[in-house]
Order: C-alpha cells, then structure tokens, then sequence
C-alpha cells in the first residue's frame, strides 16, 4: 500500500505475499524471511552476505507499498532524506548528509543515480515515474570504487524487469484517488507491461505508464495584488501528468553470449511551481550583516531587526532594489502587505501556469555479456540519455507580480563501460574501464515583471572523464575475507558562462543562448559584461579496503575504509542570487573518507534478522551550497559526519511481517559564512536535509479470506527537525514530523486479480518538502508540502 514506511534491506523482500516475488527465493513455507539478490558490486550475490548498508525494493514490495515516483524510496530508508527544489518538483535523495542543494542545472549529485547499468547525470531528471521495475537497490557509503566519481554518498540502481525466454506474462494496474484538499483534486494512474519469448533465442518486453494529477493548491490571485499589473493565468497549482514508455529486446544467440538493448522515453507536463508563502524577517548585526532570519510574527511591522531590536531598514545585499519603504503595509505581512488567505492549500500567487514545465528524458541502453570461460566474464555496457527540460516558479509566492524565475536545459550524456569479471577458487576480481561525456547546455532566468525583461544566466559545460577501476576479495582460513580496490579518473571540464539582458514580452519564453529571440545585450558576470571562460582537468582517485568475518552462515561482521570522491565544477549562478565574485565561481572536489563498521544477521531459523551499522566520515572541501536572494552558490568547506542505523526484521508467526527502524546521523559543517563577503563566519551548521534521528515501524499481516488474500498494513515514519539551508537560519527550519498510513489490498482465488485501498498520510500532516528563503526581495520564504492526505483505489490484473 502507498501508506507503508519500511526501513530495513531485508524488508524489500514479500516474505508473505502470494504472489511470486521476483528476484528472491520465497520461504513461504519455511515461515522465515525471504532473502533478496543485489549486484551491489557488480555481481549477484545475497543481500545479506555482502558488507555494504543496502536497502532493496523488489517489484512485489514496490507494488504493495504503492511507491510511484523514484525518490518515494527515500521515506522507507534509513538515513535517507528527500532534498528538493521548483516547489518539490525536482527531487533528489540524500544519504547521511550527503546532499546537494544546488538546483542548477549542470550540477551533478553526490548521490549517483543509475538506471539498468547506466549513469544518470542529470538531477533534474532524478525524480521520476516508476516503470515496471525488477528491483531498486539503495548503497549507502562511498561507492565511488565500482562505481565512479560522484557516488559519494552513495548511489540508487533502478533495474527494469527484464524478459522472460520460458513464458508470456505481463499485467495491467489501474488506481485513482483523490487528495484532501478543498477541491477534492483527483490523481490516477494506468500502467501496463507484457512480454515473452519470440523464439528461443530473442525476447521482448514493453511497459507504458500514465499519471494525472489534478492541482491541490486553489489559487485566488489577484487577490492581495498591490504592485504592477496582473500577470500570469491565475492557475491552480500543482498539477502533474507523465507519459513513459520502455521497450526491452534480449537477445541470447548461444549459451556463452547475451544482449540486451533498452530504450525508453518519458514526458511530464507541470504547474508553475507548487509554493507557499511564510512571512518573515532579517536579523542585522551592528555592520548591517544578515545573521538570521525568523519568522514574522502577526503584529511586526519591521522590515528588519538591528541591534537592541531597532527596524535597520534593509539588507544593504540587494540595495534596496525590491523594497518599498518602512513601515510594512501590513503587520505581520510580507513587504508589500500581503499575508496567504489560509493555510488550508488556499493561496494567491502571480505568475501562475497551469503547464509551463516539463521534463523530456530519452535514452537507449545495450549490455553485452560473453563468458569468455566458465570463470571470466567480459561485459560492456553502452549508454546514451538526452534531457529538455522547463521549469517556471513565482519567485516570491505572492500576488504581486515583481519577479519570476525559470530555467531551462538541453542537454546529452553518453557513457561506455567494459569490465571483465573473474573468479578463481576463493579469489573473487573485476577491472575496467569507464569513459563519461556529459554535454550541458542551460539557463536560468529572473523575470522583472514591472520591466518585462528577464536576466539570463547561460552556460555551456562540456564533462570529459576517463577511469580504471579494479577490485578483489579473497576469502581465507575458511571464513574471514579482505576487500581491496581502486580506482583513478582523469575529469576534464570546460565552461562558458554568460549573462545577458532579455526582453520578456512571454515569460514563458526560455531563451538558452546568446542572441537567441529577444537578446538586449551582455552583462557579465565580469564587470566589462563578457563571459567567464575555464577550463580544468583534474585527477581523482577512490578507493576500498574491508575485512569481514563471518563465524556463521547466518552472521556477517564488516569493518573498513572506503574514499569516495565528486568532482569539482563551476558555478553558474541564478540571476538575482548573492553578488558573486569571480573568483568564487569555480569550486573544488570535495573528498570522503568513510570509516564503516557493521553486521547483519539472522536467528530463530531466519523469521528474525538484525542489521547494524556504525560510520564516520571525514570530509575535505564539501561543497556546500550558500543561498541567499534567489539563488546562491557552492563553496568548499570541510565537515565531519558520525551516525549509525538498525534495522529489525521479525516473522513472529506466519504471514506477519513487522519491521522497525532507525538512523542517527550527527553532521557537521565547518566555518561556514552567512555571505560571500565572509564577514561572519558560523564555526559549525547542521548540513540541510539532514535530520538528526529518523524512525519507522511498520506491521503488515497476511491471510487467507473470501477464498483468497487478505492484507492488512498499518505504518508510521518519524524524522526529526530538519534546515532547508546550509546557512541554518531559523525559519529555515520545519519541526519534527510523524507520518502514518493504512492499507488492504485482496488477493482473488486465482491469484489474478487485486484490488486494494489505502489512505496515505492518515492524519493530514503539513510536512514541508522544501524552504528558500528570499526575504531578501520580499519578506518572505517560499515553502512547499508533501501531497495531504490521499485516499486510493487500485485494481491489478496479471497474467
């Protein structure tokens, strides 16, 4: 059901369900815990033998815990959060402070994404529609070994289902529901696949997908609008819809050689982004520096708040520009007296669209694996994927219509692999090498409205980046093994970073390059208006050494320390964001080192299983992001994180599966400034989208009724308070949250046909997704939620 939070690897695993589960050995009979296979590295192997946090989803788990979008994983894992951007729109997964705030568009994510073998190094293309999936594996901890450079910390592998030479099957699944929110908006979705044998030496499978969502905030603009003319439709927001669409051909000519080509497409359409509004004001020290931001109180009429509490005007980094004289027009109001109608998903908001965003990814994939010997494997995988993408936000969430901001990118990225796989008695190896183009082409805009001009940031990164990797494990005196490998990348990265005046008579006009439609002239970021012109190559190196122990067939204890490395880059920073000096626009690699230990374990003839683990990080050069204004920038600073995760797995009796969870995650960042003139420095913050401690507990019973199959789910997930920003200002901050769920899903006689209900969110919690803070230009932070509480219907035929 959509409602179930889970939190441990083994739970990925339907050790009660009655319908196959893919990828696993059911235990039904035996009454124990099912186990699950990953290829964590690189090889198939039992989730619970291999030395790295893992968490796993199988197809069956996916289908019962209705997870849809693939960030939804981040919920049912520990030390795992969401970070976000465009309203929740864009999303990526965090691992044990490990996160990436930076929304531009040619950043790439510590966290690596890849998708049937091949890297997605795309973030804003990171949160999408579930297809017909095998099997999700989420690796905590430097993976940067076997998988490359910017697998920090850690990485997702999404694994399409793949066909079947033995049969025909397939499925079609059908669910709607509807959000409780005033209109009542609706949300469904149809996806189906089918696939099999085309002779005994080619199989096909092919999936679809559609999703619809309805706006759930109701939009009452103009009202409260107090400044230039009206502007935007006055759309409702947060409105989605996606079509995606794979096809899988497998080919196997002969017993020693296989192929497999993958191709897919997938279109979203979006609102403008899904914001709120939070009023709120700066906090000045006596040289007129921002220290603070809080939230608004219903009586302040202050713009600011100076020493001994006097109104100090305003934050000399925008000069004044966007704001009106003191007093405000109304207390407790933003600048320009305007304070949301409700907080019952009723606002206002200029700027507003019903589909001016949207999402195109593409790609094709081919995987070659020959065994050249019953012990050697050569495998090559080739991968291309190609992104355009809109996305449009009022950029102060209110009704006046001052300012908007957009970006856009179209961009390709190809990739190619061959490693070669041994084994040889109780010696275990794998060497290869990598090569990785990433073409980047994007922008970012800040809309003047009053002016109707926009200010362009352009930018053109090209990514080059070659490596050898390699990698053994010898197991010796019968149960003790050592794990050693490296790898060394060559990254070569060059720019062309320009920004440039537009007349924006459309404001959904997304210009991408100079002298595109519109141009008015250059502006910088140098001060004599042209570009900013590099060029690096640097090389990075990760690496692995493990000693693990396994006295029982049932224990594994692992200790060991892992590097793990991401890139340097460029910033191309937002129009309307902090005044950046040059000299800061490149950044550094930042380096991890990861001293990990833990077990996993099974008892009372596997219907119990207890999993540990206990790390720390030493961090060189994080690169941290500093917003202010409405965009920001990287800078390098170091940090040090130390936590631990437990995970517990019980089958106290048949079809009763009951899994607790928990992460402890103490992360810290030091010496952080409030601004790039770094004139107040903080000696240590709280990386953002970091909460301190996460818990989860969930029960689901399985049974027999009606002549089939009853389910029953009940959940609850926990995490505490959390920052949206590096810089920890207070109203930056959402408070801890508690999230429950219900769910019954019917199994028919035939085991054909299920039907299921489930309530998402049970208590209606307004659990906050994402925090910007541009009191800067409007006395306000722009905030978006989790969907409220939604109840669904779903009905699935498989044959």
């Amino acid at each position: 059901m959509g409602a179930t939070i889970v939190a441990d690897s083994a739970y990925a695993q339907d050790v009660a369900a009655p319908q196959a589960t893919s990828g696993s050995e059911n235990s039904e009979d035996s009454g124990g815990i099912a186990d699950i296979v990953v290829t964590a590295q690189k090889r198939s192997e039992n989730i619970q033998r291999v030395g790295i946090a893992i968490q796993a989803f199988t197809s069956d788990r996916l289908e019962q815990l209705g997870i849809r979008s693939s960030t939804a994983i981040g919920e049912f894992t520990p030390g795992v959060s969401i970070s976000g951007s465009v309203g929740g729109q864009n999303q990526n997964v965090s691992i044990r402070g490990v996160t990436q705030n930076d929304y531009s568009d040619v950043v790439e994510s510590p966290n690596a994404v890849y998708f049937d073998d091949g890297y997605l190094p795309f973030q804003g293309a990171q949160n999408f529609a579930l297809l017909d999936i095998e099997r999700i594996e989420v690796q905590k901890g430097p993976q940067g070994t076997l998988f490359g450079r910017n697998a920090t910390g850690g990485l997702v592998q999404y694994i399409s289902r793949k066909p079947s030479f033995d049969d025909f099957s397939g499925f079609v699944d059908v669910q709607a529901g509807v959000l409780d929110s005033p209109t009542n908006p609706l949300r469904y979705t149809v996806e189906a696949a089918v696939g099999g044998p085309l002779s005994d030496k080619m199989a096909f499978r092919v999936a679809g997908k559609f999703e619809k969502q309805d706006p759930y905030l109701i939009n009452k603009y103009p009202l409260g609008q107090t400044l230039g003319p009206v502007s935007g439709d006055g759309a409702d927001l947060g409105n989605d819809r996606t079509y995606s669409l794979r096809a899988i051909l497998a080919f196997r000519p002969s017993e020693n050689f296989s192929s497999q080509l993958t191709g897919f497409i997938s279109r979203r359409r979006m609102s403008t982004a899904p914001f709120e509004q939070g009023q709120t004001i700066a906090v000045l020290d006596g040289n007129g520096t921002w220290i603070d931001t809080l939230k608004a109180g219903a009586d302040e009429t202050r713009l600011s708040i100076g020493p001994g509490g006097v109104d100090a005007g305003w934050d000399p980094q925008n000069t004044g520009i966007f704001t009106p004289g003191p007093p405000r027009p109304l207390p407790g109001g933003d600048y320009f007296g305007y304070k949301e109608p409700s907080k019952n998903f009723v606002i206002s908001s200029a700027h507003a669209f019903s589909d001016p965003g949207y999402v195109r990814l593409s790609g094709i994939d081919m995987k070659n694996v020959l065994e050249i010997s019953s012990d050697v494997t050569l495998t090559s995988v080739s991968d291309y994927k190609a992104i355009q993408k809109r996305d449009h936000t009022n950029a102060t969430g209110g009704p006046v219509g001052l300012t908007y901001q957009s970006s856009a990118t179209d961009s390709w990225a190809f990739s190619q692999e061959a490693r070669l796989n041994g084994q040889s008695g109780t010696f275990n190896w794998q060497a290869g090498l990598y090569y990785l183009h990433v073409h980047n082409i994007s922008s970012g805009a800040l809309g003047i409205g009053l002016a109707a001009q926009s200010v362009n940031s352009l930018s053109r990164q090209i990514t080059n980046s070659f490596s050898g990797f390699g990698q053994a494990d010898w197991t010796f005196a019968h149960n003790w093994k050592i794990i050693a490998g490296a790898r060394y990348t060559r990254e070569k990265k060059s720019v062309v970073f320009q920004q440039a005046l537009y007349a924006q008579t459309n404001e959904l006009y997304f210009p991408l390059r100079v002298g595109d439609p519109g141009f008015i002239a250059n502006i910088g970021p140098n001060l004599d208006g042209s570009a900013y012109i590099d060029r690096t190559s640097e090389p990075l190196w990760t690496g692995k050494l493990q000693l693990e122990y396994a006295p029982t067939s049932d224990i594994l204890i692992y200790a060991g320390v892992n590097r793990g490395v991401k890139a340097g880059g460029f910033n191309a920073q937002l129009p309307g964001g902090i005044r950046t000096p040059v000299a800061l626009t490149p950044y550094k690699a930042e380096v991890l080192v990861n001293y990990e230990g833990g077990f996993k374990s099974s008892w009372l003839n596997n219907r119990l299983r207890v999993n540990a683990s206990v790390f720390h990080y030493d961090y060189k050069n994080y690169q941290a992001f500093l917003f202010a204004g409405v965009g920001g920038i990287v800078i390098n600073n170091d940090a040090k994180i130390t936590g631990g995760e437990l995970t517990v797995e019980a089958r106290p009796m048949r079809g009763l599966n009951i899994v607790a969870g928990a992460s402890y995650t103490h992360a810290r960042v030091y010496d952080v400034p409030t601004d790039v003139t770094y004139s107040v420095i903080r000696s240590s913050v709280q990386p953002s989208y970091t909460p301190p401690w996460r818990t989860s507990l969930s029960a689901r019973y399985t049974h027999r009724f009606l002549g089939g199959t009853l389910s029953e789910t009940a959940t609850m997930t926990y995490r505490d308070a959390m920052f949206f920003s590096i810089r920890n200002f207070s109203a930056i901050k959402d408070k801890s949250r508690s999230k429950f769920g219900v769910g019954l899903d019917w199994l028919d006689p035939t085991e054909k046909w299920t039907i299921g209900f489930n309530i998402e969110n049970l208590t209606n919690e307004r659990i906050k997704t994402t925090i910007f803070d541009v009191t800067s230009i409007c006395g306000c932070t722009v905030d978006s939620y989790e969907l409220p509480r939604t109840f669904s219907l779903r009905m699935r035929y498989s044959f």
